[in-house]
């Protein structure tokens, strides 16, 4: 019967100990000004945002520009084509103001100059700015991956640094229950 007793008791010690280490951790983060769940799910966003402008990058373009069509050279025709260009550019270029909302850079007038310089190309039938346009969105695109990528390697450092400080408290408090508060 003591063995038992013993053993439970060395069960206690490691439960107590993890959950001790978990809200010292927890208390850690909290006074450093980090949410440790709220960082948990952004990483999980990020890694989807970045899926997005990974797959718009790779296939995404090419796919957009090939259902519009051949480009027509007369003129109704043309301004028609424009305007769908100009409508796919905007609808690609909605994913890095996506990331500029997350990381609180989003300017308005920003977007709305850029939506207004699109329908200023697409009226005037000038495939060449509009063309130029996308380029333009494909490098935003770039640097938004690159910038998201950035972050989200931070994050995951921060939880891997939290990780390993828990498994330290725990072994730390593991042998502070140890040594006298609860003897086996």
């Amino acid at each position: 019967m003591p063995n038992i007793n013993r053993d439970l008791l060395a069960v206690v010690k490691i439960i107590t100990s993890c959950i001790t280490a978990a809200f010292i951790v927890f208390f850690i983060s909290a006074l450093a000004g980090e949410d440790l769940f709220k960082n948990n799910k952004t990483i999980s966003e990020l890694d989807v945002i970045l899926n997005q402008i990974s797959n718009e990058l790779d296939v995404g373009i090419e796919r957009r520009i090939k259902q519009l069509g051949e480009i027509p050279s007369k003129n109704p025709y043309k301004k028609f084509y424009c305007s769908e260009l100009a409508k796919e550019i905007h609808e690609v270029s909605y994913l890095t103001e996506k990331q500029k909302i997350l990381f609180d850079g989003f300017n308005v007038r920003e977007f709305e100059s850029k939506s207004k310089r699109l329908v200023s190309y697409s009226e005037r039938g000038d495939l060449n700015s509009l063309l130029n346009e996308l380029e333009i969105v494909k490098r935003e695109l770039k640097n938004s991956a690159n910038l998201i990528d950035k972050h989200r390697k931070k994050l995951v450092r921060q939880r891997m640094a939290y990780i390993i400080l828990f498994f330290v408290f725990w072994i730390a408090v593991f042998f502070y229950y140890g040594r006298g508060i609860i003897k086996t």
